[in-house]
């Protein structure tokens, strides 16, 4: 026979029976966890939707669909074809992968403007550009890598390159030998232009820093290479051209030295030597 074993009460393990108070709060954090999953799942959902709709609208929704959706303001003759054509614009294309900062630059490279604004609408899509009118006063044309350059010169005496766009001149004026270095002395001549009423022809830059002008009444005037001294010399040629004799104002192939304003110097062609008269024999 086995023996029995007895065992005492201290070596049955402890039961403790559990309150209803404590399953309830079980049952309440499960239903907790439970409600977290479920709305963090609707976030899920809810921000892939919103990011398909965004993408949808992005790319079809807000989009240019043909010239008609850029709106030209701004007092230049430019045409939208033109303006189109110089910004690259392909349609339909979506509005929001324009940069309006790199469009200004762009048309600013390009056209004869002096500024440029570009702002984008959504509703509806359009693109609106402003443009202000670069008013070109002179023709000029300068030494470039590839040869010589045609282009034009604002009042300011800056560049302007030549495009389908390009406005005629205000004068038949032409700057030659044109370099940014002297673009401040061909500023004051293009903004003093009217004193010499009309007689202006062509700005000749050397490359020795010299200036030489072609005029109608006091033929070639050259001025030198001393920029101090250039308001003083339009002032001469203004008084000399009052009042210099007509036959000494329209002599052709005459040359005056302006150099130094104070002594000018008029230099008249030397007349043809006289033919020698045949004697009868």
């Amino acid at each position: 026979m086995r023996p029995l074993i007895r065992v005492s009460a201290k070596d049955k393990p402890s039961q403790r029976p559990v309150s209803a108070q404590m399953a309830r709060r079980r049952e309440l954090r499960w239903q907790q966890r439970q409600t977290l999953l479920l709305q963090f799942w609707r976030l899920v959902v809810m921000l892939l939707l919103s990011g398909g709709f965004t993408w949808i609208l992005l790319r079809h929704g807000w989009t240019l669909r043909g010239p008609d959706a850029l709106i030209l303001r701004g007092g230049t003759a430019l045409e939208t074809d033109q303006v189109i054509k110089a910004a690259k614009l392909r349609f339909p294309q979506a509005l929001l992968e324009i940069s309006p900062r790199a469009l200004e630059q762009q048309l600013i490279n390009t056209l004869p403007v002096r500024s440029a604004q570009v702002e984008r609408q959504m509703l509806p899509a359009r693109l609106i550009v402003r443009l202000k009118p670069e008013i070109p006063i002179a023709k000029a044309e300068r030494q470039g890598p590839t040869g010589r350059e045609r282009g034009l010169l604002n009042a300011e005496g800056q560049w302007i390159a030549l495009s389908d766009a390009s406005p005629k001149p205000l004068t038949n004026i032409l700057v030659r030998g044109w370099n940014d270095q002297q673009r401040g002395q061909v500023a004051v001549l293009l903004q003093q232009r009217d004193r010499f009423e009309g007689m202006l022809k062509a700005v000749v830059l050397h490359p020795d820093g010299n200036i030489s002008l072609l005029t109608t009444s006091l033929g070639r005037i050259d001025l030198g290479g001393e920029p101090a001294l250039l308001n003083t010399q339009i002032e001469t040629i203004v008084h000399l051209n009052k009042t210099l004799p007509q036959h000494l104002r329209k002599a052709k192939q005459s040359s005056l030295d302006l150099s130094n304003p104070d002594r000018p110097e008029l230099q008249l062609p030397t007349p043809p030597a006289p033919k020698d008269l045949k004697t009868p024999s």
